[in-house]
Parts: structure tokens; C-alpha cells; sequence
């Protein structure tokens, strides 16, 4: 028994997902049905984030407190190497 393959010309004038895509376009990706999003942008049954979403906030290394001790670590680390500099030129 063969699949039922689908007909294109239907396929053609399916509603398009509504998303934007990382270039900026809209995707052009065919709708899940009843939904506005495709498989791929949250159409799926299941997709998308939890409710509550508790994964919003995993860590803290983009935050704007550890950026800011990143860069005090960085400023000492030159400082004591131009002082290690300074005490090889002697």
C-alpha cells in the first residue's frame, strides 16, 4: 500500500507561520493547523517554555554583577602583570 502523497497546489495556499526568523523575514513555513506558529516556531503540541517559565534564570553569568567582576578581576590580573613588567625591567 502506497502513502497518499500531498497535493501540492493545496500545500501552496496553506496560511504561513507569522514568526520572524533570525534574518528578520517572516518564516515561510507552512502553519500547524489551528495554530498561527509552524512545527518549528511553537505550533507543536508540547512546544514552548513551561508555565511559570522557572528556566528563565539558569545562572548568572550574563548578568550585569558578573560582568562587572569579570572586568575588576581582568583590570587586577593587568595590573599585576605591568607590575611584574616593571620589577623584570630593574
Amino acid at each position: 500500500m502506497h502513502p497518499v502523497k500531498p497535493d501540492p497546489l493545496r500545500l501552496n495556499q496553506a496560511p504561513r507561520c507569522n514568526a520572524r526568523t533570525r534574518r528578520g523575514t517572516s518564516c515561510q513555513s507552512p502553519t500547524v493547523r489551528g495554530k498561527l506558529r509552524c512545527r518549528m516556531h511553537g505550533g507543536a503540541e508540547g512546544s514552548g517554555s513551561p508555565p511559570g517559565n522557572r528556566k528563565a534564570f539558569k545562572h548568572g553569568r550574563y548578568s550585569a554583577e558578573a560582568i562587572a567582576q569579570r572586568r575588576e578581576v581582568a583590570a587586577l590580573l593587568r595590573a599585576c602583570l605591568d607590575q611584574l613588567g616593571a620589577m623584570g625591567d630593574v
